[in-house]
């Protein structure tokens, strides 16, 4: 018997979130990369928590789930598989973007396309808006996913004391779940 959490129908329910929170992430990108100057990065760190905002929103579609709902380790699994689609998706559409609005990102000598008042290393060479851009995308939204998940798959269970143990293999006996080795 397969677990119901990697069902098909399942993976396109995380592909969806994890859509959302990158297209959350990135509406506020894009008004980054408009405005052009470096005073902007912080509607980066409002994009990660619209990020966090999609995956909350999952999970409280997960606590009403008759299997999730009796499985915490098996929503945790869910939300965390959400968040990283949602967080390789925010990084493409990062790159995408970047090279949308400044194609020449990547030459050797794109003195002016460096964001104003930027660091001095970003203004010799702009490759490094990319990076940061990148791993502004992978830290921030797999920690705020990471976290939204944990906290809510714990939190948003009315009883947490008839957890049931999440069985990701076949059982091989009817004998008691332990965790002995």
């Amino acid at each position: 018997m397969m677990n119901p959490i990697f069902e098909r129908k399942h993976w396109m329910e995380y592909l969806a979130y994890g859509f959302v929170g990158a297209l959350f992430y990135c509406v506020l990108l894009v008004v980054h990369l408009k405005e052009g100057n470096y005073q902007s990065l912080y509607l980066l760190y409002i994009g990660n928590a619209a990020f966090g905002v999609a995956i909350l929103a999952y999970n409280f579609k997960l606590i009403y789930k008759p299997y999730e709902k009796k499985r915490t380790v098996s929503m945790l699994i869910a939300a965390h598989l959400t968040t990283i689609i949602g967080t390789v998706l925010s990084i493409i559409f990062a790159a995408v973007l970047l090279a949308a609005f400044y194609p020449d990102i990547l030459s050797s000598t794109p003195d002016t396309l460096a964001p104003e008042n930027a660091p001095p290393q970003i203004q010799e060479r702009p490759a490094g808006w990319l990076i940061m851009l990148v791993m502004n995308a992978l830290v921030l939204n797999f920690s705020v996913g990471s976290f939204i998940s944990i906290v809510s798959s714990y939190a948003g269970k009315i009883n947490q004391t008839k957890d049931k143990p999440a069985h990701l293999n076949n059982r091989i006996s009817d004998r008691p779940v332990t965790n002995k080795a």
